[in-house]
């Protein structure tokens, strides 16, 4: 009889189905090990290396635990700039999603009554000293 798992949560869903694909990579992995029908490194060498798709697999199992992402993810989020993600996917989310596009920094000067912050450093050519503005703990006005 099997056991079947309760899912309480999306988090738990998610873990899941990680734990799910990191098993069938896993499998994938030992069943080539013990199969007789491909020449591995050791018949050449007669050492026990693994074969070009073992490490692969054993590549991929380790990518995705440290990343979330397979081999193929990493080459397609480097060739299209985006971050891509078979494991977002599988969560129903988008394979890809665009890096957020960081913003222009601010530009703040002293003024008579408060700070005025520009987008371009001295506007007025005024010949002040930025701000640190929103203030750190460390500094104050």
């Amino acid at each position: 009889m099997k056991r079947r798992q309760i899912i309480h949560s999306r988090a738990d869903a998610k873990r899941v189905i990680r734990q799910r694909i990191l098993a069938g990579l896993f499998a994938a992995l030992l069943g080539t090990g013990v199969s007789g029908c491909s020449t591995t490194m050791s018949d050449i060498a007669g050492t026990s290396i693994f074969t070009g798709a073992e490490w692969y697999l054993a590549f991929d199992v380790v990518s995705i635990i440290n990343t979330d992402k397979t081999l193929v993810d990493h080459v397609v989020s480097l060739s299209t700039g985006q971050d891509c993600s078979t494991i977002r996917k599988i969560d129903g989310k988008s394979y890809c999603k665009k890096d957020p596009i960081p913003e222009p920094p601010l530009y703040c000067y002293r003024s008579l009554a408060a700070v005025s912050c520009y987008r371009t450093p001295d506007p007025y050519n005024t010949g002040a000293q930025t701000l640190d503005w929103p203030p750190t703990r460390s500094r104050s006005l």
